[in-house]
């Protein structure tokens, strides 16, 4: 081999080196999930999610315990025991069993604070502590969750506001201290107890009537119905009035895709003004509310529901004998979901919501809110007055 084919070689070799080493550095600063999970160890093998009875997760000053039921739900402890979101803890216990480790990291105890699992990290709140009761053999069984991982990307979007983690640092609290690169970010592991807790409230669908009873006469007021529109109005409208129809409006909706800042069981001697609703399915509605001490911009809100609903369906006048199985099977269908909706909103009736007060805008306005405006009346000259006298000054110049 000559000279010229020797320097060749080497230049090949070198780039082959730089290719090789800067394939494996790319390859350990980030990972794909896809391609490790499926090899990977189960960070918890012996988790079994049905035999759970309790976890609780803190950080920092905030702590959330939520508890297992004997009926199969879920309460939240710190919530004066409120009925927990059953999916959500579901869907976390289950995440639980699929983690899968990515990468052992090699690190001494002094080294731990650097993935924020030192022993500081959670009085700081810079880890999240999750304990398992009565999941494994071990009980209970702790989980240390630290920095999430982030995979580097090489053109990253400044609109998105950086890339998502795709993994985190974890330690299973068992005295070994490894701590681990798994290939979930568990960002729904929260120590605010209210995440927990089951958001769902009051469906108040098709407003039949709606009345409002303040402390001060000028803010009650009452809307129906109407039957020939199918909006709600004023019954007692005036000749001179004219309803604003943009902002009845929001009366339709009210109630609804709202949810709460807090929770906690009702004292029986709370009193505030009032709501009434009634629908056309039957459900009334007796919501009280009053303004949170210390803070204007809060409510706290107790719902009362009960409702009258038909045991049997009334056949129409020209109904035909082959549709009587249909209706019957419709009917039953349908008050059998109403009863289910009943049981579940009578049970929320001992319990005072912390809402916004934005929430309850459209039954904190009083009744001429709901009124357009009139453009005030120009005044009438009187019929015998005398025209008004007018100075001509050029005229009086010239006598």
């Amino acid at each position: 081999m000559n000279r010229k084919q020797l320097a060749m070689s080497l230049v090949v070799l070198t780039a082959i080196g730089l290719s090789i080493y800067f394939i494996f550095k790319k390859d350990s600063s980030t990972w794909n999930s896809s391609k490790y999970s499926a090899s990977g160890d189960k960070l918890l093998p012996d988790l079994d999610v049905n035999k759970v009875t309790a976890f609780t997760i803190s950080s920092g000053k905030l702590a959330a315990t939520v508890r297992k039921n004997e009926d199969g739900t879920w309460s939240v402890s710190e919530k004066e025991s409120y009925p927990g979101d059953y999916q959500k803890i579901s869907n976390f216990l289950t995440i639980l069993t699929e983690i899968k480790t990515v990468q052992n990291i090699n690190a001494g105890k002094s080294q731990l604070e650097k993935l924020n699992l030192g022993e500081a990290d959670k009085e700081k709140g810079t880890a999240v502590l999750v304990e398992l009761s009565g999941g494994t053999g071990k009980n209970p069984c702790s989980l240390l969750l630290g920095k999430g991982h982030f995979k580097k990307e090489e053109n990253p979007n400044p609109y998105f506001g950086g890339a998502a983690p795709d993994g985190r640092y974890t330690m299973v609290c068992d005295g070994k201290f490894q701590p681990r690169l798994i290939n979930q970010p568990l960002e729904d592991a929260s120590a605010d107890p209210l995440v927990w807790t089951d958001k769902s409230l009051f469906v108040m669908d098709a407003i039949k009537t709606i009345e409002v009873l303040r402390g001060k006469p000028e803010g009650n007021w009452k809307m129906i119905k109407d039957e020939k529109s199918g909006k709600l109005v004023l019954p007692d409208v005036k000749e001179d009035e004219i309803l604003d129809e943009s902002k009845i409006q929001p009366l339709n909706t009210f109630f609804k895709n709202i949810s709460f800042k807090d929770v906690a069981q009702c004292p029986a001697n709370f009193a505030g003004d009032s709501v009434n609703i009634e629908t056309v399915d039957g459900f009334k509605y007796e919501i009280k509310f009053a303004s949170k001490e210390g803070d204007s911009e809060k409510y706290l809100v107790n719902v009362k529901v009960s409702a009258s609903l038909p045991e049997k369906r009334e056949a129409g006048k020209e109904e035909k004998p082959e549709d009587k199985d249909r209706l019957d099977k419709e009917f039953k269908s349908k008050t059998d979901m109403l009863k289910e909706k009943l049981e579940h909103e009578k049970s929320l009736g001992k319990w005072l919501y912390t809402m916004a007060k934005n929430d309850l805008a459209p039954v904190l306005k009083v009744r001429k809110d709901f009124l357009k405006a009139q453009e005030g009346k120009k005044p009438e000259a009187p019929k015998n007055a005398a025209p008004e006298r007018t100075t001509d000054a050029g005229a009086a110049m010239e006598e």
